[in-house]
């Protein structure tokens, strides 16, 4: 399978580690073969210059040239909605769902561990009264 995301002026990325990790950010421009300069007008990174191995390229992309100002690529992503097609994505998803349980104090835990805990005692009981009249059914056709 062909690659489809390429790193490109206008490619939005995910960074996934550094100071600014866990935000989105544009590629701007290409300065050489392990870096680029991005920035991230909406989600508070400052335009900068970043190794190609802490991003992760989205499919995402804004139709910006080469070296745009902090401007041009804030009416871009704004014009694109990107905001809300990161948030829909399941990347992104995840991303919330991990910080989420990050976040759970002991307690939250605890509840969590008994809700489970019941659904999978429900999901025994169904799944025993199946198997149950499957062997009856078996059983008057003998």
């Amino acid at each position: 399978m062909p690659f489809t995301k390429f790193v490109q002026p206008g490619r939005i990325a995910y960074i996934s580690y550094g100071p600014e990790g866990g935000k989105l950010c544009v590629i701007v421009d290409i300065i050489d073969q392990n870096r680029a300069l991005i920035d991230g007008p909406v989600t508070g990174v400052k335009r900068q210059q970043i190794n190609f191995k802490t991003l992760h390229l989205t499919k995402f992309t804004l139709p910006i040239a080469h070296g745009a100002r902090t401007g041009t690529v804030r009416k871009a992503w704004e014009k694109s909605e990107i905001t809300t097609k990161w948030q829909e994505t399941t990347w992104a998803k995840k991303i919330a769902a991990h910080e989420r349980k990050a976040n759970m104090s002991d307690f939250d835990r605890f509840k969590l561990m008994k809700a489970k805990q019941a659904r999978n005692r429900m999901l025994k009981i169904e799944i025993g009264k199946l198997v149950l009249a499957q062997r009856k059914e078996k059983k008057t056709k003998k």
